[in-house]
């Protein structure tokens, strides 16, 4: 029987490489949730991923996933911190706004008979850190949904994705020098030679997802990272050099400069404690999956740069 795969969030970055790559190997049948399935960018991607069905979905709405979640074999969970109705809840004191959501997906889930939920998560920075850094709630509210997953494995097969820093930040990141005007310049609140796992999330998600539904007795219950392995945090601004030829360097900002404290912990965090808490296992790991990790060779090769506007 071809099992149904519900994709939750199937229009951003990380359900829409799940998309791309379980609709690319024809072995399962795909229901994509979005808040708005008439939207154009969901008509755009029916008309490039035929045969998935498109189903509406709230995370704040537990009865839209209910509904949605019918006679779905395997969710894939994905909660997204920075967007306008999460921020606004947090900043009104509701720390666990993400992971009500994460609730909900869990909660709908096993209300419906779902045999299995495939979620993207992250360490706590809390616990990397010993309570020294807490207030990094994107991360919390991750962790703190996956271990409510872990907590029903009576319920439901849990299995979790961990995501690197993503590349795309790179982009969002940069701008224009205004010494000189022609220089691109990297402004990241991280030392220069922080080692962190990078991931191109467009590309690299999916491909771990297929890899832990492909062993589903082998993963279950464990963490499968999502990155190509560990470089330094000027790597990229290096790598967008040799590829485009044009000047850059990467320059380190001071950790309040983007005047958000969680923000500032966590990068503050990432210096100190490591992404992953410094874990290089997964490295070996994901050589065993059946994907050409992006370097940051490859994701500037890839991307076109058209300056700060492109963000």
């Amino acid at each position: 029987m071809t099992k149904l795969v519900a994709i939750v969030g199937a229009t951003g970055l990380q359900g829409g490489s799940v998309l791309k790559t379980l609709h690319a190997t024809g072995k399962y049948k795909l229901r994509a949730l979005s808040r708005n399935p008439d939207s154009k960018q969901v008509a755009s991607l029916k008309a490039k991923y035929s045969g998935v069905e498109w189903a509406p979905a709230n995370l704040d709405d537990i009865d839209s996933l209910r509904k949605a979640f019918k006679d779905v074999n395997t969710v894939f969970g994905v909660t997204q911190f920075f967007q306008k109705d999460i921020l606004e809840r947090v900043a009104k004191g509701d720390e666990d706004a993400e992971f009500n959501q994460g609730k909900n997906i869990i909660d709908a889930a096993i209300e419906t008979g779902v045999e299995s939920i495939v979620l993207s998560s992250i360490d706590s920075m809390k616990q990397l850190s010993h309570g020294k850094y807490p207030g990094v709630l994107h991360f919390e509210g991750k962790h703190k949904t996956e271990e409510y997953l872990s907590s029903l494995a009576d319920k439901i097969k849990g299995y979790f994705v961990y995501l690197g820093f993503y590349m795309e930040n790179y982009v969002d990141f940069s701008r224009i020098s205004p010494e000189d005007n022609k220089t691109v310049e990297f402004t990241v609140p991280l030392k220069p030679t922080t080692k962190i796992p990078l991931v191109d999330t467009a590309n690299d998600t999916g491909p771990v997802v297929a890899y832990i539904l492909e062993r589903p007795e082998e993963c279950l219950g464990t963490v499968v990272e999502a990155s190509g392995g560990y470089y330094e945090a000027q790597d990229m601004a290096k790598a967008f050099t040799e590829v485009t030829g044009k000047p850059s360097r990467y320059v380190q900002i001071p950790y309040d400069s983007i005047n958000n404290d969680e923000l500032s912990q966590m990068f503050k965090g990432q210096d100190e404690f490591g992404y992953y808490g410094g874990r290089t296992d997964f490295i070996e790991r994901n050589k065993e999956i059946n994907h050409t990790f992006t370097t940051p060779t490859s994701f500037w090769k890839n991307r076109r740069w058209t300056g700060p506007s492109s963000k």
